[in-house]
């Protein structure tokens, strides 16, 4: 590989963020056709710089930086990229486009007030969000922050208004090359939704471990020490536990239950209305867009 001839993804996991992508780039990965670059997300045709302490190792940087990634990739059917800020980046579409016309595209997209109440869950975990801060507040106080930005904002209510982000990328990439699919098919019927996804792509529909489709993902567990929890999922600790820890062991740490507590926030009546109101036209204006309803992005709606 050369700087002359470089090798872009024939695909791309846009998003939707806590929508399944995880799982879906977990599973195409063990594929046999799938080149997927061990970095889940690259995060390269996104605009926006990260903040300093997103290193090398959680974003790809430069056009050299991301080409390392795909070292070896020459051979595979499917060679993809999966950074749910793809979605919601207003000119990542455009940019992707402009080195892989071709590519396919595939969206998840969930209920986006559950969609909204899992990012609250993740950041509670990560202590992005106070320990003792409820949704309703992480929901006020994301909406009166003046700077909005897949690095700086919590975006609970931008990354749910699926219709403007699906648009463009049916706009640029045309409809055949775009893939929709739904959260609930992923739980529902994975074998079904991952025979629609490898017809799509292009690559065998058997080549996936069926015994593992319905292995949870970004499951929420609170850590019941956070500078613990940050010591393991950091970076660097990332790769050295990749490296010199054996699978039951790295398994053991995901779930071990002197790590991680039970205690799961629920979802609260007060913000599930007020994301309603918002969330409802978008959907309206998503489901004339694709000519089809879709209850399932109102599946917990009261």
């Amino acid at each position: 590989m050369t700087a002359q001839t470089p090798i872009w993804p024939n695909f791309f996991i846009a998003g939707a963020a806590k929508c399944g992508t995880t799982a879906l780039y977990a599973v195409l990965k063990k594929h046999p056709q799938v080149f997927l670059p061990e970095m889940k997300e690259t995060n390269y045709f996104a605009s926006a710089p990260p903040p300093p302490e997103v290193n090398e190792i959680d974003c790809a940087g430069d056009f050299a930086g991301y080409q390392r990634l795909y070292q070896g990739a020459e051979g595979f059917a499917a060679v993809g990229d999966s950074s749910p800020s793809y979605l919601w980046n207003e000119g990542a579409a455009e940019r992707i486009h402009n080195v892989s016309p071709q590519a396919k595209i595939v969206i998840i997209l969930r209920d986006p007030v559950v969609r909204a109440h899992s990012a609250y869950l993740m950041n509670l975990r990560s202590g992005a969000e106070p320990k003792s801060a409820t949704f309703w507040e992480a929901l006020q106080r994301d909406a009166a922050r003046r700077e909005k930005g897949w690095w700086i904002a919590r975006l609970y209510v931008e990354l749910g208004l699926y219709h403007d982000q699906v648009r463009r990328y049916l706009n640029v990439f045309g409809r055949k090359q775009t893939h929709i699919l739904l959260f609930d098919d992923l739980k529902n019927d994975p074998a079904a939704a991952y025979r629609g996804i490898a017809q799509h792509l292009g690559i065998a529909p058997d080549g996936f471990r069926l015994d593992e489709l319905s292995e949870l993902h970004n499951a929420y567990r609170m850590p019941r020490s956070l500078a613990v929890y940050r010591l393991l999922t950091g970076s660097v600790s990332r790769q050295l536990r990749h490296k010199l820890l054996p699978a039951s062991v790295q398994d053991w740490l995901r779930h071990s239950p002197l790590l991680y507590g039970s205690r799961k926030p629920s979802l609260d009546d007060e913000s599930r209305r007020y994301l309603q109101e918002i969330f409802d036209p978008d959907i309206n204006s998503l489901e004339e867009l694709l000519g089809r309803k879709l209850p399932e992005l109102r599946k917990s709606w009261v």
